[in-house]
Formats: C-alpha cells, sequence, structure tokens
C-alpha cells in the first residue's frame, strides 16, 4: 500500500473519531448558563433545566437543583423526568418528553429504585410512595438493562453530573 493512501486512511480515522468525540460530547446537553429560552417545565415534565456554571445551577420552575461548587467537581445538578436511556457502561441518560435528553454518570453509591419494571420485590408486589415512584431497591446491572431497554420511566436525581438517584415511575 503506498504511503499516501495510508495517510489518507489516517486522516479519515481521525475525522470519524473527532466526529464521534464531538457527538458524544453534545449528548450532555449542556447548557453556558442561558436558561432565558427555555419555558417553565410542568410537574410532569422535566423538573429543572440547570446550567453549569462553573459549579453553580440555577433552575426554572423551583426545582430541586442545588447550587455551590464541590473542588474541583462541576457539571449539571438538578432532577429530570422522562426515558431512561444507554449511552456506556458508566454512563446513562434521561430524555424528557420535552427539551433536550441530559447525560449523567453511574457510580457505586448511585440509588436505584424500582416500581415493576426496573427490577421485582422479593414479595412480588408493586412498592411506590406517594407520588408514585418506586421504593423497591435494585442493582444498577438492572438500571443499565432498562436503559438498553429504553422503554421505563424515570426520575433523576443528579448532583455535579453524576446520579445520585434513579427512581422508577409507576404506571399501570
Amino acid at each position: 500500500m503506498s504511503l499516501a493512501a495510508t495517510t489518507l486512511r489516517r486522516g479519515r480515522r481521525l475525522a470519524v473519531t473527532s466526529l464521534i468525540a464531538a457527538a458524544a460530547l453534545s449528548l450532555t446537553a449542556c447548557q453556558n448558563g442561558d436558561d432565558t429560552a427555555s419555558a417553565a417545565p410542568s410537574a410532569a415534565k422535566s423538573a429543572s433545566h440547570p446550567s453549569t456554571t462553573g459549579g453553580q445551577s440555577s433552575a426554572t420552575g423551583g426545582s430541586g437543583a442545588q447550587g455551590g461548587a464541590s473542588a474541583g467537581r462541576k457539571g449539571v445538578s438538578g432532577t429530570w423526568t422522562g426515558k431512561l436511556k444507554w449511552l456506556t457502561e458508566d454512563k446513562l441518560t434521561v430524555a424528557p418528553d420535552s427539551g433536550p435528553e441530559q447525560a449523567f454518570h453511574l457510580l457505586d453509591n448511585t440509588e436505584v429504585r424500582a416500581a415493576a419494571a426496573l427490577c421485582e420485590a422479593p414479595d412480588g408486589r408493586v412498592h411506590t410512595d406517594a407520588a408514585g415512584y418506586g421504593t423497591t431497591h435494585c442493582t444498577l446491572d438492572d438500571a443499565r438493562k432498562a436503559a438498553r431497554m429504553g422503554n421505563v420511566d424515570v426520575r433523576v436525581t443528579v448532583t455535579h453530573g453524576t446520579a445520585t438517584k434513579i427512581a422508577e415511575r409507576y404506571h399501570p
């Protein structure tokens, strides 16, 4: 194979890799502190649209977004509702009915709570809180499996880009 063909092939690989990396970064739906363009969400839809301005978070609609920065930790903080979707082994997304899809990281201490679809309770019954979100403890593998299916409605609480709690919304 000639040197020109090899160089062209490497150039194409580099271009494809760059494109994939740019696409993955755009999926995080980070905003540059400009929340004025988004409409106030309803309680049934996305609960917040926080920004990533150096660790300070703002939210529309009075949601559970938390402000303040932790030493060196940046990322969005807030609560979103929507379909749980797969991105990578340790990064999932939540896709609200309206608004951008929000990516978040999973850690070993991320709480996963189910009603019926994420995992089954030991007694086989559906367990929910007063708001209709599951209370049965599940594993991260259960959340990953549900994310690959892409059909489970959840509420995800995120702090500094990492999910602290994923709770399935029960609908019979």
